[in-house]
């Protein structure tokens, strides 16, 4: 129910400025529907999420818990600056990324019947402070809310570590909420 709230599009929200979205923002990621391995056939069908390789789904980079983004849209290009903050400033379980920043350029598309909706499309690489490669896609449908964005994600990583270890986590589908930050610290709303 609260996520049907969230997803409503604001009704005062100024269109006509689509850098009303820039800020620095409490990101949620939650992931639904991950399965063991065993249920690959399921992934491949697209109702379950797998993951291979990792230790605990929850050390995925910023594809559950709580982080810190700094978004810039340049509406001349439709691009959005993401610089994610990890780990020393995430809730619950600190310590794969070490409070490292990372910085992505998406694609960020306004859906053209409603201002307030927009698709996001990342790809990048990430290397943790142990050493390990990640390299990932996301998509997420998102609506502004006047003062965050709400809405639902894929995510995709391949990994491969120092030590030669691999893994992968693949289909995973999530709510991702994005609580505006004011300057007296991060603040989740919650």
């Amino acid at each position: 129910m609260l996520l049907l709230a969230l997803l409503l599009p604001g009704c005062d929200a100024d269109c006509d400025d689509p850098t009303r979205i820039n800020g620095s923002y409490a990101a949620f990621h939650d992931i639904l529907n991950m399965g063991a391995p065993e249920d690959a056939g399921k992934a491949a069908a697209g109702d379950a999420g797998t993951a291979e390789g990792y230790d605990d789904v929850s050390y995925a980079v910023f594809a559950n818990g709580w982080s810190r983004w700094d978004l810039t849209w340049a509406a001349s290009t439709g691009k959005l600056k993401i610089t994610a903050f990890d780990s020393k400033e995430r809730m619950g379980d600190p310590g794969l990324v070490n409070g490292q920043s990372f910085t992505w350029s998406g694609d960020l598309v306004e859906h053209p019947d409603n201002c307030n909706n927009f698709d996001l499309a990342v790809r990048g690489e990430l290397v943790t402070s142990m050493g390990t490669t990640h390299n990932f896609k996301y998509d997420a449908t998102l609506a502004w809310q006047g003062s965050g964005l709400a809405g639902t994600y894929t995510y995709t990583d391949g990994f491969t570590g120092e030590d030669g270890s691999a893994g992968a986590l693949t289909n995973a589908k999530g709510d991702v909420f994005l609580v505006e930050q004011g300057s007296e610290g991060f603040d989740t709303g919650f």
